[in-house]
């Protein structure tokens, strides 16, 4: 079970995911202030706190500080909001938050990060083979072979020879076992590796409920450890 410290003030942002947070065993603790984080942290030893740069009173930036100066405190994801300012981003990165979300936050967006964060397990078994290829305004876009990592119910991480750019809507289909999955997918940021392939994070835009079954299923099988002598098949 894992414990994520949000502020009250940005609790209508987690939208309709709150029942996704429910199934991936997380406990929400709501705080009105960046004191109460503070004090909830030291009890309960968040994995994740949800804050905003404008919490009162300390504020968010020097919650983040505060916690990352304590060595019984810093070993926690922070994801600060704030509004789009160079200025106050800059601010909240420098006081150590793992992530800055503009204001007014995404629901989705925000579930994509905390998905990267504290949901996900990093494996690199955790692979799937999919064809992506460009929806709507690069149409003329050729269909292309990629490779998945980390994938999750909200998005996953592409590696591939193509150059995607940030904010192309993709239509993405693959397998699971026997399952196909077909989704539309927008890419979040894109990365280019050292092998020359480019690593592209991505959040599904419309899976339906079968498909968030198959996918928590693939990951809570690739993440428990086969029996001694068991092969596991690949997806």
């Amino acid at each position: 079970m894992k414990t994520l410290i949000v502020a009250s003030s940005l609790l209508a942002s987690l939208g309709k995911n709150d029942t996704l947070f429910s199934r991936g065993g997380i406990t929400l603790v709501p705080a009105a202030t960046s004191e109460e984080i503070l004090n909830l942290h030291r009890s309960n030893k968040a994995d994740l706190i949800i804050t905003d740069f404008a919490l009162p009173a300390m504020g968010g930036a020097k919650l983040a500080a505060a916690i990352r100066a304590e060595a019984g405190l810093k070993d926690v994801s922070i994801i600060m909001a704030c509004d789009a300012d160079p200025v106050v981003m800059r601010s909240a990165c420098d006081a150590g938050a793992n992530a800055v979300l503009h204001k007014p936050l995404d629901s989705t967006e925000l579930f994509l990060k905390v998905s990267e964060l504290i949901v996900v397990p990093r494996r690199k078994d955790m692979r799937v083979l999919l064809r992506v290829s460009v929806s709507g305004g690069d149409a003329g876009a050729p269909t292309s072979f990629a490779s998945s990592e980390n994938i999750s119910i909200s998005g996953m991480l592409l590696e591939t020879n193509h150059a995607f750019r940030k904010d192309d809507r993709l239509s993405c289909s693959f397998y699971i076992g026997h399952s196909k999955i077909d989704t539309q997918a927008q890419v979040m940021r894109v990365n280019r590796s050292s092998s020359g392939r480019y690593r592209c994070g991505v959040r599904f835009l419309n899976l339906d409920t079968k498909s968030m079954v198959v996918i928590e299923q693939f990951i809570k099988r690739s993440s428990s450890p086969a029996p001694a002598g068991e092969m596991r098949d690949p997806a």
